[in-house]
């Protein structure tokens, strides 16, 4: 009896500490809704890194619930090719506590083929992701001779 209990106990735990994937309706931002929302998208050099792309904004709105941002890369084809979890961390020194931004850098040529998602469980909108294409935003420089 008392190993049965605590494979059920062990059971319990493992459902509960197990991170699961919940649905989310995920839609694209352009500039201006982006803009009305307090999101904005910068980019500086960032060395041998190529440009550095960052977004900024306040956890207001449907973002008071903000929960990750991801990179999203793809292919010339438009096929996914990757995408990795970003960190909020401050991008400019002096950034204002309130600010969350969440960057990455890459090689000008690769910069058309990128995009942020930020998702908000839980917000006002329900559980919502939004794709920010680079290349809708940032005036990057043309490829090609």
């Amino acid at each position: 009896m008392k190993t049965r209990c605590a494979v059920w106990s062990l059971l319990g735990f493992l459902a509960t500490a197990l991170p699961c994937s919940a649905m989310i309706s995920v839609g694209n931002l352009n500039k201006e809704e982006a803009r009305d929302l307090g999101i904005v998208m910068k980019q500086r050099p960032n060395g041998d890194a190529g440009i550095k792309v960052w977004l900024e904004f306040k956890k207001v709105g449907f973002l008071e619930h903000f929960t990750y941002a991801e990179l999203r890369v793809k292919d010339a084809q438009g096929k996914h090719r990757l995408s990795a979890r970003l960190q909020p961390n401050p991008v400019v020194h002096g950034q204002d506590n309130d600010l969350v931004s969440v960057a990455f850098s890459a090689v000008p040529a690769e910069l058309p083929h990128c995009a942020f998602m930020i998702v908000a469980y839980g917000s006002s909108r329900g559980d919502v992701g939004y794709v920010l294409e680079v290349k809708d935003f940032l005036n990057l420089p043309r490829a090609g001779p």
